[in-house]
């Protein structure tokens, strides 16, 4: 012990080289708040592809839907040369309003009082879903109903694009006219067998079954005296439909 002038023991003073300190264990960035940040920004991520999805759809769904609806009604003027009717050819014009519904795979068609005579008016519907056609011959307020012919009427895509092309100017139907004939069969009872829209059609109204006889072009029309024809255009040319046997 060390003992000053006054007789009384110094002090020693801490020397902090001399005596070893406690360590301290290295400070080290807590994780949790770093777990956190990548956690709210892969949050954020997702709500941010969420609203870009949500949009896409609201704006494909009010505007593209809305624009491909009001493109899906056509009014269509189409010239043809009259072959049938008689000897000479004569240049006929036919109009008609087309409404197409892509989703549901049906057609419907409107055709007015002819200008000129060539037929009678009617809606015609052509259900691909139920393979089925029917007439409304509006002269007669009657119906008919036969299988849908593939061969001659387009699916509803086919003929959307063809009005498409032809209602930009890119394409032209053809001039010549095709009939075909069907005769009526058998008076038709249960009309809710036939689909929801041909029974929205022919609900109210005789309804008779067709059969087709045969399908021709560019010939002379028969002298039969109990036949409607209805004149319409479903594919790239005018169809004479000839119903004969009408009751």
């Amino acid at each position: 012990m060390l003992l000053g002038e006054s007789g009384y023991p110094l002090k020693r003073l801490a020397d902090p080289h001399c005596c070893p300190q406690e360590e301290r264990p290295p400070y080290h960035r807590s994780k949790k708040g770093g777990s956190l940040g990548v956690c709210y920004l892969s949050m954020g991520t997702v709500v941010l592809l969420m609203g870009l999805v949500f949009a896409s759809v609201y704006i494909y769904r009010y505007f593209f839907l809305a624009q491909l609806a009001r493109d899906n009604f056509f009014h269509c003027g189409v010239l043809y040369e009259d072959s049938l009717s008689s000897q000479v050819r004569t240049r006929m014009e036919l109009e008609e309003d087309v409404k197409i519904y892509l989703e549901e795979n049906y057609e419907r068609i409107n055709v007015p009082v002819p200008q000129f005579g060539g037929g009678d008016p009617a809606d015609i519907i052509h259900d691909f879903q139920r393979g089925l056609t029917a007439y409304h011959d509006i002269s007669l307020d009657k119906c008919y109903v036969i299988e849908l012919n593939t061969t001659i009427v387009l699916p509803p895509r086919n003929f959307w694009e063809l009005l498409m092309n032809v209602k930009r100017g890119t394409y032209l139907p053809q001039t010549y006219i095709m009939q075909e004939e069907m005769v009526v069969t058998e008076h038709v009872s249960d009309k809710e067998a036939l689909g929801s829209f041909i029974y929205h059609l022919c609900n109210g109204k005789d309804t008779y079954r067709l059969r087709r006889r045969a399908t021709r072009r560019r010939i002379n029309k028969r002298g039969a005296k109990n036949c409607n024809a209805i004149r319409h255009f479903e594919n790239t040319f005018v169809v004479e439909t000839l119903i004969c046997g009408v009751v």
